[in-house]
């Protein structure tokens, strides 16, 4: 018996013949153009559902490849620092490195960077935000961590864009995320440490600061402890702030005496030196966040690679013409 021939894919000549309209309207439908009347971008989205059209990635390749010798197309960045992230005299280096990453990522596939604050004096609602992406062809956008999680990024009308969250901030949003695997990181700290025979490990980390990873290392490090004697169990530092003073630092660490510490920031590894010395301790510091300290033993995250994956995710979103809140959002 012969094979049945394999029916070719649909495209949007296809579409376009369904539709009574033109080829041109067809891949602006399919881009959720606000060019195109409400009731058409849905008539033509639903026959391409219905008849199985998807977008020919190689095709999709070539137009970015063609692009490259035009002006790449910008993807933006929204932040919550108060001042422009380039224009702060001590940037965080997780942020700098995730920026990186970003920027490295997106000029290797065709695109450029650009940074949108959101909460300063000149920032735009969300509203006229959204306008002024539009105005420029930016479909696009991630959202970047920063500032206080409480501090909400602006309501855009996302069915015009593709995002993604570097993160856990603007929870509100079921948007597509991006992270990296903390809770990995924190177990494998603490099996090194319970193998070399340190007990009372602690995790410096304050009730603010936890939600902003999701819970990721808490949950790990509190799995593990459970199944601690209750001798050995150490709660993280009561502070109201996301991250703890030197006062309420030094208080915990002279109070619970840790023999290890997990350390997620450069300026705790420098006061639990101090500490150290001032009280003649030996409390061991392990660092699980971006850090300048060589000589510290740890698992430190790569934001670099956490800035290209948003990117990635994100140009997937847009080759795929993918706009709005996803109906099945990815954390990747």
């Amino acid at each position: 018996m012969k094979p049945r021939p394999v029916p070719a894919a649909i495209n949007m000549r296809d579409l376009a013949l369904f539709a009574k309209c033109s080829v041109n309207t067809v891949s602006l439908a399919l881009r959720g153009s606000h060019r195109i009347s409400v009731e058409m971008r849905e008539k033509i989205q639903k026959l391409a559902d219905t008849h199985g059209y998807r977008p020919n990635p190689m095709v999709s390749a070539l137009i970015s490849s063609r692009r490259k010798s035009a002006a790449p197309p910008t993807i933006a960045c929204l932040t919550k620092f108060k001042p422009p992230f380039q224009s702060i005299s001590k940037r965080p280096r997780f942020c700098v490195q995730l920026l990186a990453g970003m920027t490295e990522k997106a000029a290797a596939l065709g695109f450029r960077i650009e940074e949108f604050p959101t909460t300063g004096s000149d920032a735009s609602e969300g509203a006229r935000l959204t306008r002024s992406l539009l105005t420029r062809g930016i479909r696009g956008v991630i959202l970047v961590p920063s500032c206080d999680l409480g501090v909400p990024f602006p309501d855009l009308d996302w069915s015009h864009f593709a995002v993604v969250a570097a993160g856990f901030h603007a929870r509100q949003w079921p948007v597509h995320r991006t992270t990296t695997d903390q809770g990995r990181g924190i177990e494998q700290c603490l099996q090194t440490l319970s193998a070399r025979g340190y007990r009372r490990i602690g995790l410096a980390m304050t009730r603010t600061l936890d939600p902003r990873w999701n819970y990721a290392a808490s949950g790990r490090f509190f799995a593990w402890q459970a199944l601690q004697p209750k001798r050995r169990r150490l709660p993280l530092i009561p502070s109201d702030g996301e991250n703890a003073t030197h006062e309420e630092f030094t208080a915990w660490v002279l109070h619970h005496r840790p023999d290890a510490v997990l350390l997620h920031l450069d300026a705790m590894i420098d006061q639990l030196a101090i500490i150290n010395t001032r009280h003649r301790l030996n409390v061991v510091p392990i660092v699980i966040g971006a850090t300048s300290h060589d000589d510290v033993a740890g698992v430190v995250p790569n934001p670099e690679e956490l800035g290209r994956t948003s990117v990635s995710v994100l140009v997937r979103e847009l080759y795929m013409n993918h706009y709005g809140i996803p109906d099945v959002p990815e954390v990747t």
